[in-house]
């Protein structure tokens, strides 16, 4: 019998690829799970500790809220970590995780959520954003390296997988590298359906300048529409000091708050270019429709004036028009959620098994569940 291992960047915000890597690691029962920093509070009641190998900094530091600081340390980490004894190693990640060390004789499948926008797409992700000079001159000096570092890494998995058709396109353009598309795991059986409609518009994401929250913020402000911000990151204060009073932020919540705002909103907006995008399939679930700009993973899961509406350009007056055209049309709750069911994590769990399969790993690695 062989030995897995999952990888994962690290275990610090819970989203989605957070919730991927708790996914994969449940698909493969007796992994060890490897990563950098792991926060107990936030995961232990999805991920047993005792399965969790992290880097040495987690005993001096803790599960440091500025493991961003960290940036120029977790290429050599992972580049030294050593899982030539597993077999089995699926790596996921959107910066580092793909680099470990795995056996020739093994097989390693990469997850990858996105190659790294500030690797990648430096401008665009610091565009906008509340990051000082010497953070901004840091990244444009040291981005040399770590795209050819980001390259040379990418060439060691066997197989890359990714979560939708635009992040396959990214990983042929800036990796050479053809992958497979498997759409994230979305627990669409914990959202309550049908929900309510207490008329308020929702969004729930890390709060960093790519992401657009600044549209939906000054759309609302505008429109006058009370909107509910969940999430935490360093944008949090710009975004609040632009907000009128319709808006709310209200930080990091726990999962049964975060799925109770699902079942209770008007609908959800996807401001940015998300990678795939896994919490407008959430409210999908709930029968909301998705107000998404008109890009990046939502290509994939959004279904104009079915289950959403679509906007561009990327700008607040094209969401606030967006918002009253959606308030104008009539969607069917029951085909919004069917629609959400098929990124439902059974499918997920089913696609990675045929992959395995596809590649002789030995099934006993892996659920049949």
């Amino acid at each position: 019998m062989g030995v897995a291992a999952v990888v994962h960047d690290f275990f610090i915000q819970d989203g989605g690829a957070e919730r991927i890597a708790i996914e994969l690691a449940r698909l493969l029962p007796t992994a060890s799970v490897h990563t950098t920093f792991f926060d107990e509070v936030r995961f232990a009641d999805r991920l047993d500790p005792a399965r969790v190998r992290t880097w040495p900094l987690q005993r001096v530091l803790g599960a440091t809220p500025r493991f961003r600081a960290l940036l120029p340390l977790y290429p050599v980490w992972f580049s030294v970590l050593d899982l030539r004894g597993s077999t089995l190693v699926v790596s996921s990640s959107s910066h580092f995780a793909k680099a470990v060390r795995t056996s020739r004789s093994g097989v390693h499948v990469a997850y990858v959520h996105t190659p790294a926008r500030y690797i990648w797409q430096l401008d665009a992700y610091l565009a906008g954003s509340s990051y000082a000079l010497p953070a901004r001159l840091a990244g444009r000096l040291i981005r040399p390296f770590l795209q050819a570092w980001d390259r040379r890494t990418a060439a060691g998995p066997d197989v890359i997988a990714c979560n939708s058709h635009a992040i396959r396109e990214r990983i042929r353009h800036f990796w050479g590298r053809d992958a497979v598309v498997i759409p994230p795991a979305v627990d669409t059986r914990e959202i309550p359906f049908p929900g309510t409609d207490e008329g308020f518009l929702l969004v729930a994401a890390r709060l960093l300048a790519y992401r657009r929250i600044d549209l939906a913020v000054e759309a609302a402000s505008r429109l006058g529409r009370e909107l509910v911000v969940v999430g935490e990151g360093p944008e949090r204060q710009r975004l609040e000091a632009m907000a009128g009073s319709t808006v709310r932020f209200l930080g990091h919540v726990d999962r049964a708050r975060l799925v109770e705002l699902f079942s209770r909103c008007h609908a959800y907006l996807l401001p940015g270019v998300e990678d795939f995008g896994i919490a407008p399939v959430e409210a999908m679930a709930a029968g909301k429709p998705v107000v998404a700009f008109r890009g990046g993973g939502a290509l994939d899961t959004v279904i104009e004036d079915r289950t959403g509406v679509f906007f561009e350009p990327q700008t607040a007056d094209a969401l606030s028009d967006a918002i009253l055209r959606l308030d104008e049309l009539s969607f069917d709750p029951a085909a919004i959620r069917a629609h959400a069911e098929t990124f439902d994590s059974t499918v997920f769990r089913h696609r990675f098994r045929e992959l395995f399969a596809r590649l002789g790993v030995d099934p006993h690695l892996y659920s049949s569940a």
